[in-house]
């Protein structure tokens, strides 16, 4: 049976119409038939591999944009991790409030800037510690907020106010000034920004500078620049080299001055600030046109003193510092900070540069600041700081003022709660203000030179919660004593300066006092 099925399948092979066809052809023509038939398929196996081939490499594509985007959304689940802590809304404060009375049983006078030294801008500075009469609040809220993109921005406003009236309802404004301090946007997270630019945020409105910082111990600004402007903070040029970048305004008030018309003086300052590990360089020009324009000789800064004639409309100001946070000036374990400053013209004031509108355009400041925090034993730790310059050319050509602060703070921590804190500060002074005026109820008066030393010295007994063992943690509530003296030459550089008023004179006084301070 299988034989029979085999034999009519072989004839109906050599028997059908394609089978005769094909014994009619030549050995060539099936040949080249079989030829074409293999370049058909070889054609259409090139084109099948060329398919193959795109769509391997379209795969591959695919696979790098989808690593590409992954690492995208990696890169802004990470930002939205690290902000998501961060979100939401803020609150802050600081705070101090007290009495002061003298050994009379009269209103105490005191205050950091209580020498004549201070009159220079309220710059030279001594130990607060006993020694502050007002009442200063300033509260900050603030908002921040991050997008699914990544990008984020951050809002802060300060309400801030101060009173030496203690009585509990001030209704006199020369006794207190409610003002708003701060007031900006900051924004950052931008996918448009890269290379140095790639973590930077940049900030509008009114505000203190970042990279600003102080000596608490004696109230001081070692570096304060503010005002309303803009800039760009967080410009990585390396991986320890970064700059911020910022265009500050400051208003020295209306001059009256018909050359112009808006006679709104602004002094308007440029900075760039560099820090590269501890380091930071900061420089800062200033332009304010129309300053040496005077309708009169009034002061921009709210003083009592005249302008000379030669006043500034630019300056310059230079800052090199050093900040340790881990290190006493590199001896044992602690903090310190450093800066040595230098200003020209406007710059010539260095505790906040820009800030003095009637400076000369010869004036010339040099400034040193420092100050140090040592834990020492167990329950003791030290605050020393010191604060010098010299000026000249400052407000007349040819005057001179020289000045150094030195200051000295102890904790002693006796129990979890309380503590025993002790300040001594020395301050010496040579003020040759060189025939510069001032108004008076007596009329015009000439600034007298002087030159003597002040000292003072504070004991409190301090209540705090939070690490008693830290010296500037609070909130705290201290009693204290203080004594203070200066030598009698001091009396006689100004008729309304506090040295030389009626029952505050050389000789030695006394302050007591109980006073809050907070800050979180």
């Amino acid at each position: 049976m299988r034989i029979s099925v085999i034999y009519a399948a072989i004839c109906c092979a050599l028997f059908s119409p394609r089978m005769v066809n094909a014994v009619q052809l030549t050995v060539e023509q099936r040949l080249q038939q079989l030829e074409e038939r293999l370049n058909i398929s070889e054609k259409k196996t090139a084109e099948a591999e060329s398919r193959a081939a795109n769509a391997e490499k379209k795969l591959a594509d695919l696979s790098k944009q989808n690593e590409v985007t992954s690492k995208q959304v990696e890169a802004v689940s990470k930002k939205q991790e690290i902000n998501k802590g961060t979100d939401g809304m803020e609150f802050s404060a600081y705070a101090r409030t007290g009495l002061l009375i003298n050994s009379h049983g009269k209103g105490g006078r005191g205050g950091p800037g209580v020498s004549p030294a201070s009159s220079l801008n309220d710059d030279a500075h001594t130990g607060r510690l006993g020694n502050e009469k007002d009442n200063y609040l300033e509260l900050s809220l603030g908002k921040r907020m991050t997008f699914s993109d990544g990008s984020w921005a951050h809002f802060k406003t300060m309400i801030a106010d101060g009173a030496k009236n203690p009585d509990p309802w001030v209704q006199d404004n020369n006794s207190h000034h409610i003002n708003v301090r701060q007031l900006y946007v900051e924004m950052g997270g931008f996918s448009e920004f890269s290379g140095p630019f790639n973590d930077a945020y940049i900030w509008a409105g009114k505000r203190f500078d970042r990279d600003n910082f102080d000596i608490h111990f004696t109230d001081s600004d070692i570096m304060f620049l503010g005002g309303t402007g803009g800039g760009v903070y967080d410009v990585k040029w390396g991986d320890t080299l970064q700059g911020a970048y910022s265009v500050y305004g400051r208003n020295f008030g209306d001059l009256g001055s018909d050359r112009y018309e808006e006679n709104d003086i602004q002094n308007v300052m440029f900075t760039a600030n560099h820090s590269y590990n501890n380091w930071q360089l900061m420089l800062t020009g200033m332009t304010a046109q129309g300053n040496d324009d005077l309708k009169d000789n009034t002061s921009t800064t709210g003083s009592y003193a005249y302008r000379s004639d030669n006043t500034a409309k630019n300056g310059y100001y230079a800052m090199l510092a050093y900040h340790d946070k881990q290190q006493f000036y590199g001896l044992a374990k602690g903090m310190s900070e450093t800066a040595l400053q230098y200003g020209g013209g406007l710059g010539a004031e260095a505790r906040q540069p820009g800030s003095d509108g009637d400076l000369t355009e010869n004036a010339k400041s040099v400034r040193l600041a420092s100050y140090g925090i040592l834990p020492v034993w167990n329950n003791w730790e030290l605050a020393p700081s010191v604060i010098a310059q010299h000026s000249e050319d400052r407000y007349r050509e040819g005057d001179r003022y020289d000045w150094a602060s030195f200051n000295f703070r102890a904790s002693q921590a006796l129990t979890a709660h309380f503590a025993l804190l002790y300040e001594a500060s020395w301050q010496y002074m040579d003020l040759d203000p060189n025939g510069r005026t001032y108004s008076s109820d007596q009329g015009v008066q000439t600034y007298q030179p002087v030159k003597g030393g002040f000292y003072k010295l504070t004991f409190a007994p301090t209540f705090k919660v939070g690490n008693v063992f830290d010296i500037k943690a609070r909130p705290e509530i201290r009693f204290f004593a203080t004594y203070m003296d200066w030598d009698k030459e001091l009396d006689r550089y100004a008729l309304n300066d506090d040295f030389g008023s009626e029952g505050f004179t050389a000789g030695g006084t006394w302050n007591f006092g109980v006073q809050a301070e907070i800050w979180f």
